[in-house]
């Protein structure tokens, strides 16, 4: 990997808290109603609400998910992450408000939304959006932009780090269901296709650093 391009894409990630003069202030945008289809005009997560939303959103420990980088800065990357999930979900619900959908139930304690309640239930078909902002595409810049702070992190074992920035994302995820708040059906069901893809990314990935190290290990 460019070591070089990596410092490059550290420095933009960092560029998200510029302006920072008081680590108690928050210039996170909260939207006044949750039906609402407008995006926030910006969506930048400080590190004083990251450091909050992590205890709330995890108990204890788990939420440390940064340890073991250097010059990376964890909070700023989540707040990226929430926002290019925020962008695709924005998308389908701008199209689906006022146009009488059922919503999906919200559910604080999950990532998923429960679509049970919904007429078509599980089978509830993703919102229609630009294949840009499909499910499939999504989960891919996630992940791939999770990785490419790889070099970053030389100390962490290929399996360390993978799981490190698979926590960092599942938290983005609920953050990102936090802002969000209830869903018309096929906009919840695109943020779940979305999710359950990334994750299974992450399995694979993880899969292929184990096949790697058991490879190394016999030669």
């Amino acid at each position: 990997m460019d070591v070089n391009a990596t410092k490059s894409a550290s420095s933009a990630v960092k560029t998200e808290n510029h302006g920072k003069t008081d680590k108690h202030k928050s210039v996170s945008h909260q939207p006044e109603d949750k039906n609402d289809s407008k995006p926030p005009s910006g969506d930048k997560l400080e590190i004083s609400e990251a450091a909050q939303d992590k205890k709330e959103a995890e108990s204890g420990s788990e939420a440390k998910v940064g340890n073991g980088f250097k010059d990376f800065d964890m909070d700023a990357f989540q707040g990226q992450i929430r926002s290019k999930l925020m962008e695709s979900i924005y998308q389908a619900k701008k199209a689906l408000m006022e146009a009488g959908v059922e919503f999906a139930k919200y559910n604080s304690d999950s990532i998923l939304y429960d679509l049970s309640a919904l007429k078509d239930g599980e089978n509830t078909k993703a919102a229609d959006v630009p294949e840009y902002w499909n499910a499939e595409n999504t989960s891919k810049r996630i992940v791939d932009f999770a990785m490419s702070f790889r070099g970053l992190a030389p100390e962490l074992s290929d399996e360390e780090y993978i799981t490190k920035m698979r926590d960092a994302v599942e938290l983005g995820y609920k953050l990102a269901k936090k802002d969000l708040g209830g869903l018309p059906g096929p906009s919840a069901k695109l943020f779940n296709d979305t999710y359950s893809l990334t994750m299974k990314r992450f399995d694979e990935l993880m899969a292929e650093a184990q096949a790697k190290k058991t490879e190394n290990s016999a030669t």
